[in-house]
């Protein structure tokens, strides 16, 4: 007994450690409060927040808003949930981690298929979950066709890797980061989408 020691810490407690230390203890505390309220109406017992509770609060549309659960999900410990750790190792590598670590999480979020595959077709669902996200206050907008500027944006991405089983070219994370040079606002839309509502 006088010989025990205290066990290692699980690879996903780790991670939490690590990714707190990107926190102050103030925004800590205030992730915490946001968290506690998300999943108290999400039904998990306090555990997580649910699906549709994190794309409501989030209001992000479509199949972005569908991945980036799916991701921020794939870091928690519960089945089809978020847990607060889950959000924080999420946040710490989206949003205060290095400008490779965000460009990956960006490009993964963007492989709406979640295939590890980035095409035409992939951005052309990002772009519509976009339009859905700025305009779904207002119909007339939302109704409204941008399919020529979203072709003008598609255009001027590089696809220049081969994909094994797919017959299109796919875009290579170099593409993606060039790419995100000449649209940085697009790179900053989706640099921001874990950012509470009313702080953007």
């Amino acid at each position: 007994m006088g010989n025990s020691q205290a066990s290692p810490l699980s690879a996903s407690s780790a991670s939490f450690v690590m990714a707190s230390r990107a926190f102050s203890k103030q925004a800590l505390d205030e992730l915490r409060a946001h968290f506690s309220s998300l999943a108290a109406q999400s039904g998990t017992q306090g555990r997580a927040i649910s699906r549709p509770v994190f794309l409501d609060y989030f209001g992000v549309r479509g199949a972005l808003g569908d991945r980036l659960f799916q991701l921020v999900a794939k870091e928690s410990s519960v089945e089809d949930g978020v847990t607060f750790e889950g959000l924080i190792i999420t946040k710490a590598t989206y949003e205060r981690g290095t400008k490779d670590e965000a460009d990956e999480f960006i490009f993964q979020l963007c492989d709406v298929m979640g295939d590890s595959i980035l095409t035409r077709s992939d951005l052309e669902a990002v772009f519509v979950s976009i339009h859905e996200t700025i305009f779904a206050d207002n119909n007339e907008a939302k109704e409204g066709s941008n399919k020529s500027t979203f072709e003008a944006f598609l255009n001027s991405a590089v696809f220049s890797k081969d994909a094994e089983g797919v017959s299109e070219k796919s875009m290579s994370l170099s593409d993606f980061r060039n790419w995100c040079i000449v649209m940085p606002k697009l790179r900053k839309f989706l640099g921001s989408l874990l950012m509470p509502p009313d702080s953007v």
